[in-house]
């Protein structure tokens, strides 16, 4: 299975703030091509998974939450936000609605229906 990997600005910038490096996130690339549909799906979202990972060396306290999407058609996967169950625990109605918006914007790229 192969898989390009999409950062957000927000994801890549929280990773870096959560002291998160290159290997982390390659582990995390990696966990994720071979189960793209592994994460619970954010009822909501239109599509976004949550995947709850555990940082090594961390313990159960230690995991982080990922949202991402897969869009298998497109062999990408857009790693959209990252935080851990400390920093919040669910997404708000109004937060859902924001990234259901950005799912359709991604698709509508994804298919060039965007003009640029």
């Amino acid at each position: 299975m192969k898989r390009e990997f999409i950062e957000t600005k927000s994801f890549s910038k929280r990773w870096c703030d959560l002291g998160l490096g290159d290997e982390e996130l390659k582990q995390l690339q990696e966990y994720l091509v071979g189960h793209p549909d592994i994460g619970e799906v954010i009822v909501g979202t239109g599509g976004l998974r949550k995947l709850r990972w555990k940082l090594p060396n961390k313990g159960k306290r230690g995991s982080i939450r990922t949202i991402y999407i897969d869009f298998a058609t497109y062999e990408k996967i857009y790693l959209i936000g990252v935080y851990t169950k400390s920093m919040k625990e669910n997404l708000s109605d109004n937060e859902k609605k924001q990234l259901r918006d950005l799912v359709k914007l991604l698709l509508q790229e994804l298919r060039g229906d965007i003009d640029e």
